[in-house]
């Protein structure tokens, strides 16, 4: 019987994997279900592998477009110290270990009362009753490690290296469109793996002879939402 299991758990085993054949790469490109604070760290850590990808959203309600309150980017965050420091210039109160939802360790931040229900930007920082702002950020290493690569998502150089990911994803797309790939045709390990592996052969064979066609590379598709814009009349004045 197979488990569903989340894709972050795969990281470290595909990386042993790699390792094992002696193909770790320099720069692994992910998408975001593959990364997080931890794994940015032991993936350097323990294999020497930088992973590149999105990080996660944040998805507090400070966070919502057009809500001008302040996120977690605004605070500075002093691991050392063990402190932080909000928009209005006051210390944490509370700086505690913890164990998050997904079993990750990370801190726990909070800010003294009598601070928060004197504060005049407190609409802008929590909606708790009474006031207090709470943040949760990953622990020291992970922290440093998240900014680092939440700062990279903004670079072009960022921009340039993660588009050579169109080439698995494009793969996948052709799998799933001509082969069934995410449709399991078999029961128990073996028999699926199997059946990856002679999926994989037909993609591989079909690519070959479309080169060998001199078939000229496919354009991506634009999405419906692009599609409708593209098409939209302007507005009249």
């Amino acid at each position: 019987m197979l488990t569903p299991s989340h894709d972050g758990n795969f990281t470290t085993p595909i990386h042993a994997a790699l390792q094992a054949r002696g193909l770790l790469p320099t720069d692994h490109l992910v998408d975001t279900a593959y990364l997080d604070a931890a794994l940015l760290v032991s993936s350097r850590e323990q294999y020497g592998v930088n992973l590149v990808g999105p990080t996660r959203h944040d998805t507090s309600w400070q966070a919502r477009p057009g809500s001008q309150a302040f996120t977690a980017k605004d605070f500075q965050i002093d691991c050392e110290r063990q402190s932080a420091t909000c928009p209005a210039g006051q210390r944490s109160q509370f700086w505690m270990p913890a164990i998050d939802s997904h079993g990750q360790p990370v801190i726990q931040i909070k800010f003294a009362k009598r601070d928060c229900r004197a504060c005049s930007l407190q609409t802008q920082c929590t909606r708790a009753t009474p006031p207090r702002r709470a943040l949760t950020v990953p622990r020291f290493a992970q922290y440093q490690a998240l900014q680092a690569a939440q700062e990279r998502e903004t670079t072009q150089a960022y921009t340039e290296l993660y588009a050579r990911r169109s080439g698995i994803e494009g793969t996948l797309s052709l799998g799933v469109r001509m082969f069934d790939l995410r449709r399991a045709r078999y029961l128990g390990k073996i028999k699926l793996h199997l059946q990856h592996l002679l999926i994989a052969m037909a993609i591989n064979l079909t690519r070959i002879g479309r080169w060998l066609a001199d078939e000229p590379l496919t354009q991506a598709r634009p999405s419906a939402f692009k599609r409708l814009f593209s098409n939209a009349s302007p507005l009249s004045a």
